[in-house]
């Protein structure tokens, strides 16, 4: 799918509502709490994400679109963008759904980290807004172990650049949240004790 033709699609898909089609056809999977490394994405997330899988187009776009929103969210937590985050991303997209998904989807998420500010100076809190509707379009078409999934790629992004900030341990845990999941999950995909947590946090903040 071109890349024009796969943004002009998605005109327009926040301003008609949360999506519930697929909420009936996923059933909510038991969950084992995995640390990010060790979640392994299934066939089901592929087809989900992919753009060119067989789901229908305005679902599936919107589904990727959402999950490129919050890696761009990611990617910006901590003040700076580092070239590992960039690697990671795109290799995941490739390896997952595709040459193509990486190219079109990379060049969605730089643009978005790009008008990150512009956005925040024109309107502020509006990337804060866009986040929350792509979380609650998740939230209420997606099964737990899709958004567990998810949650974990966005974690892997954090982890590759081998300096994990309470600020982006913070951004994903209001992701979880966007997204029905709990903070405490964050803490498993980060391997971090949550009795232990404030002195890792502790920890973080020396570094």
């Amino acid at each position: 799918m071109a890349f024009g033709k796969w943004i002009s699609s998605m005109k327009g898909l926040f301003s008609e509502g949360p999506m519930k089609e697929l909420s009936e056809e996923m059933a909510e999977q038991p969950q084992v709490k995995l640390t990010a490394e060790n979640v392994a994405f299934t066939n089901e997330f592929r087809e989900t994400f992919n753009v060119n899988s067989p789901v229908k187009d305005n679902i599936r776009n919107s589904f990727l679109f959402s999950m490129l929103v919050m890696a761009s969210h990611i990617v910006i937590a901590d003040g700076k963008v580092e070239p590992e985050e960039y690697q990671f991303l795109g290799k995941f997209l490739n390896e997952n759904f595709g040459e193509e998904a990486e190219t079109e989807g990379m060049d969605v998420v730089k643009k978005l980290v790009a008008k990150h500010e512009e956005l925040e100076a024109r309107k502020p809190n509006a990337f804060l807004q866009l986040i929350g509707d792509c979380g609650s379009q998740i939230a209420s078409s997606l099964s737990e172990d899709l958004r567990y999934q998810m949650l974990s790629m966005l974690a892997l992004i954090v982890k590759s650049d081998e300096k994990v900030t309470p600020s982006e341990v913070e951004t994903l845990k209001e992701v979880a949240v966007y997204i029905g999941m709990k903070a405490t999950d964050v803490d498993a995909l980060m391997n971090i004790d949550p009795i232990k947590a404030r002195d890792e946090w502790q920890w973080m903040k020396q570094k």
